[in-house]
């Protein structure tokens, strides 16, 4: 009984360990401000839920993926002095979205260049049908932002 009892608590802590958010790489999703996003990128998401909820949508989650995709692209373009939805490699919004590990299915992309602020960028997003269309829509439930030298990118998806 006693390598029983020895093995059964050695599963418990192995089980205990696996569920732990230390260990599990969707933590961030359920974290409206993660503290693998910028605050700026946090100024982003919080001012689009807050668009969202006066349309009476569902927040959008946060994912690392996305955020990863939106951070190089903003980078690359800014790099490479470009600014464009389409990458000079080719790629666009679902390329990048799934070379960074994206499982969902990557719906929007809005890009923005010179705002100061997440205020700034969001109040020209939300006066851009397109932009706003993205930001709206019903088809996402996930998001990631990347900002770089005043370049902004956000990435929507489904999952």
């Amino acid at each position: 009984m006693g390598a029983f009892y020895k093995l059964a608590t050695l599963a418990a802590l192995l089980s205990a360990l696996v569920g732990c958010s230390a260990v599990d790489p969707d933590a961030d999703r359920d974290t409206p401000c993660p503290d693998s996003q910028t605050p700026d990128g946090c100024g982003v998401i919080t001012l689009v839920n807050q668009e969202r909820a006066a349309q009476g949508l569902p927040a959008l989650r946060f994912d690392p993926s996305l955020a990863r995709a939106a951070q190089g692209h903003a980078a690359d373009m800014v790099a490479q002095n470009y600014f464009d939805h389409t990458s000079l490699d080719g790629r666009d919004f679902s390329d990048r979205a799934k070379a960074a590990g994206y499982q969902g299915f990557p719906t929007g992309e809005n890009i923005a260049k010179g705002q100061r602020t997440a205020a700034e960028v969001m109040q020209s997003w939300m006066n851009s049908d397109g932009h706003r269309k993205n930001i709206l829509s019903s088809n996402s439930n996930e998001i990631g932002v990347g900002v770089e030298q005043r370049v902004w990118v956000q990435v929507f998806g489904e999952h």
